[in-house]
């Protein structure tokens, strides 16, 4: 069934490009030095599920690169992450969203009892989309994000970090298509359209 809300209807590809700035903090048991993130995510999703009072669920699998500033010096990072998230009931032009999910990241980041190269990614957040046009939308948003190798190095301090992110994406949804040519008698004039069914 096609709800009529917008794009947020089963199937729906969402296709989008954020750009965002980081900065860990400390709390006892992760790195002690100061990172900012530089990055940008491309990003690709589908809406899952679309409920009739106008929620939607959507996977969401990003691109992640980044250029980090580890006290003075240089350093740099790419990933992919897949997510989960959960759309809101439209309110106007806005929608908001709850956001959780977990990646991989190759960096040559190196603080202090870091650990490894590779790590994961674990990531939750809040943000908002705000329409400008049919199916395009601004979004803003707000994540909680973790860096560590979950054990398999010998040091695993962790890097803790609030991101925030500002981008653009828009929605391409399928035309529905009958799989056989209509074929129609002289006695049926006309033939049913799948789409309006």
């Amino acid at each position: 069934m096609v709800y009529a809300e917008g794009p947020f209807r089963e199937g729906a590809t969402e296709w989008g490009l954020s750009v965002g700035f980081g900065d860990n903090f400390y709390i006892g048991s992760n790195v002690k030095e100061d990172l900012q993130f530089y990055f940008l995510t491309p990003s690709w999703g589908k809406v899952l599920k679309k409920w009739e009072g106008g929620g939607s669920l959507e996977f969401t699998t990003e691109g992640f690169m980044t250029y980090a500033r580890q006290e003075s010096e240089d350093r740099y990072g790419v990933g992919i992450t897949p997510l989960i998230a959960y759309n809101f009931k439209a309110l106007g032009k806005a929608v908001l969203f709850l956001e959780l999910g977990a990646g991989i990241l190759f960096t040559n980041l190196d603080p202090r009892n870091f650990g490894s190269d590779f790590n994961f990614t674990p990531q939750g957040g809040i943000g908002v989309r705000y329409e400008i046009g049919p199916r395009r939308f601004l979004k803003l948003s707000y994540r909680f994000h973790h860096i560590s190798n979950a054990g398999i190095d010998r040091y695993n301090r962790s890097i803790d970090s609030h991101f925030l992110l500002i981008g653009f994406s828009f929605f391409s949804i399928a035309k529905n298509r009958t799989s056989f040519p209509c074929m129609r008698r002289p006695s049926m004039p006309l033939c049913s359209d799948p789409q309006k069914t």
